[in-house]
This record gives C-alpha cells, sequence and structure tokens, in this order.
C-alpha cells in the first residue's frame, strides 16, 4: 500500500470538524516532503475548519506564530466592514483587477446583494471570501494597529494602578493585568500576565499552537499548580504587585465567577475589591475606550507576544442595543489577558473618563 506524499482538500470549510485533515496529515508522518493542500471559499458558519485554518495562517502573516513550513494565499478584504468598495472587491479577486468583465459581473452582483438581502451571504461567502454568521461578530482590535503601541520598558514606580482579574476554572487560563493611566501624556499603560497548570503546558501548546514554555521564559505566563490552576499563587502576585512593582493599586476588577474567594483575600488584606458584571451595558464602555485609545495610539502595553496573540484571537459582537463587547465563545481562541485588561479599563473609565473620583473611603466590596 501506499501512502501519499501529497493530499488536496477542497471546500474544506464545509466540512464539520478537522477529522479528515488530521487524518490525511498523520498518515504522511514517515514521509519525506510531506504536504498538504487546503482550499476553500468562504461559508455561512464560523464553526468549521477553514476558519481555523485562516486564523492560524493570519497569525504567521503577523509574526504572531512562527511557522516557516506554512504557505498561505489569503484572499479576502483587509477589512471585512468595507465589502462595498471596489478597493475590497479587487482584494478578495485580484484577477478581476485585470479582467474587466469578471469585474463588471462582481460589481453587478454586489448590487444585487445591496438590493435583495437574501442574497448578501451568499455574495460575503463565494465572492468576497468573507466567513459570516448569525451573528455579528468581528475581530475586535487589528494586529497592526496593536502593535503600534507596543513599548519595551517601563517605569512603573509610584504609579497609580488598578488590576484586572479574569480568573478560570480549575484547569484553564487565568490572567491578571496593570493599568495606568498618564494624565501628563493622556495615555494608558498595561502589563499582563497568563496563568496555567503546569501539567497541561504541553497539551495546551500543541492545541493551541502556542509555545507556553517560550512564553513562561520570557515573563509573560506562569505555571503554577499541577493539574489544577493554583488560586493561591495569583492571589499572592497581585499582592507582591506593589512591592515588586512600586506601584500603588487604587482596586482590584473582577469577574465574580470563580473568584469570589480570591476577592474576598484582597479585601481582608486591604485592597478595594470591584466585581465587574460580565454584561454588554458594563463592559461596552471599557471595550470602546481601549479600542479608540489604541486606534489613536495612546494604549501602550509591555511587550508580551502573548497578550499580542489574545488580542488577535479577539472577537467583538454587538447586542440588541448595539453596544459592543469580547465574545469569549465567539473568539478563535483564548482571550483572558484581553478580558482582564478590559475589567481594569472599566474602573479607568468610570474615574477619567466619566470623570468620576474613585472614592473608596469606606470601604467596601464594590458592583459596577
Amino acid at each position: 500500500m501506499r501512502k501519499a506524499n501529497v493530499f488536496v482538500a477542497d471546500e474544506v470549510g464545509a466540512l464539520r470538524n478537522r477529522y479528515p485533515i488530521d487524518a490525511m496529515q498523520s498518515s504522511q508522518m514517515n514521509m519525506v516532503n510531506r504536504t498538504g493542500i487546503l482550499i476553500s471559499t468562504a461559508y455561512e458558519s464560523l464553526n468549521n475548519p477553514m476558519t481555523e485554518e485562516v486564523e492560524y495562517a493570519q497569525k504567521v502573516l503577523d509574526d504572531l506564530i512562527d511557522d516557516p513550513t506554512l504557505f498561505a494565499l489569503l484572499y479576502k478584504p483587509d477589512d471585512p466592514k468595507d465589502w462595498l468598495s471596489d478597493k475590497s472587491l479587487i482584494e478578495a479577486n485580484p484577477l478581476a483587477e485585470v479582467l474587466e468583465d469578471n469585474l463588471e459581473y462582481l460589481k453587478k452582483q454586489r448590487r444585487t446583494a445591496l438590493d435583495m438581502p437574501s442574497s448578501k451571504k451568499n455574495f460575503l461567502t463565494k465572492h468576497m471570501n468573507i466567513f459570516v454568521d448569525g451573528d455579528d461578530s468581528e475581530v475586535y482590535i487589528p494586529s497592526d494597529e496593536l502593535k503600534k503601541n507596543m513599548i519595551t520598558t517601563y517605569d512603573w514606580t509610584g504609579r497609580e494602578v488598578f488590576v484586572g482579574v479574569d480568573l478560570s476554572q480549575t484547569t484553564d487560563n487565568t490572567a491578571v493585568s496593570m493599568v495606568t493611566y498618564d494624565h501628563d501624556k493622556d495615555e494608558y499603560v498595561a502589563q499582563s500576565w497568563a496563568f496555567i497548570p503546569e501539567d497541561s503546558a504541553e497539551n495546551k501548546s500543541k492545541v493551541e499552537k502556542v509555545d507556553y514554555f517560550t512564553m513562561r521564559d520570557n515573563g509573560y505566563c506562569y505555571f503554577c499548580g499541577d493539574k489544577v490552576i493554583s488560586h493561591r499563587f495569583v492571589e499572592n502576585f497581585v499582592l507582591d504587585l506593589e512591592k515588586k512593582y512600586g506601584v500603588i493599586i487604587k482596586g482590584i476588577g473582577y469577574d465574580r465567577w470563580n473568584c469570589v474567594a480570591s476577592a474576598n483575600r484582597w479585601y481582608e488584606e486591604g485592597y478595594d475589591t470591584i466585581e465587574i458584571k460580565q454584561h454588554s451595558s458594563v463592559l461596552h464602555p471599557a471595550t470602546k475606550l481601549v479600542k479608540e485609545r489604541v486606534l489613536k495610539g495612546s494604549f501602550k502595553y509591555l511587550q508580551n507576544r502573548l497578550l499580542e496573540i489574545n488580542f488577535s484571537n479577539a472577537r467583538e459582537v454587538k447586542d440588541s442595543n448595539l453596544n459592543t463587547y469580547v465574545n469569549k465563545k465567539k473568539s478563535t481562541g483564548k482571550v483572558d489577558m484581553v478580558i482582564s485588561i478590559l475589567n481594569a479599563m472599566a474602573l479607568w473609565n468610570k474615574e477619567v473618563e466619566e470623570n468620576l473620583t474613585s472614592n473608596f473611603e469606606e470601604r467596601e466590596l464594590i458592583i459596577l
């Protein structure tokens, strides 16, 4: 029986799961120059193997993941929201730039998509290569815009900070971020860390295609606990921030889920703890603020490749009142570090953007 050096899979977006791809890749284990070719237009679903492949390829192209074995041609608009422009039409259909008949045909199909809403999804998926779903979800912040705000050093000494925490279930990722506001420069500065169980690191690295060992070595991630994450380690990490960085913690914003015991401990240690309700009406101001500040270049973050990957995973959705928020279920990977930043920024939004002075003289557990 001969095994194939090369396999080709067409219309991968129509697959329900990636088992056929994984099976073909596994069959090539002992082959030399093994090659797989995946081809597909977009589909009316975000839950298919091709969306995963496109997201992974985009991270490689954005230098978030190092994979010299991958070659990708992604014909899609740089900005999916701008699908009505001729620029986006050419980006998704480069041959139309030299084939006038094709361009006119596509323009006609675009007009039809506007006049007949029922044909819009077909136009977006088959002619614009935009994956669509029932929800209006989109990339939260483009990687190239985020990276413009990266800094390599920052003197935290004496800075007032709000700390944001996204404490996970015992086997999942946890994140802590501290954010300060520089009144003189009118900019925010953030630093973030992730925490995972040590025994999960190897498997998570394979499944998520993120080298957590390198992230740990670079100080972006901590391994704590064995099979389950050590909440005590995370609690102590937060308690040590003032001593280690010389900051002044104004308050700790947290999601109530899995965090009540930790919040009580921080409160007992003398810190103001504020529950950030994970509801679009509460998260929208911070979500909007971070995005606007990043695009304006006034939201700096300390160099952190894992944080950049978290941002590239994040997907923003709108509720019925047009409030935007980062939806974990719609996101394409871990976003815990982003959520922890948003929890901290919800507090800064109240104090700076809404001109509400923080006043915790009568200490109590506070809920936003």
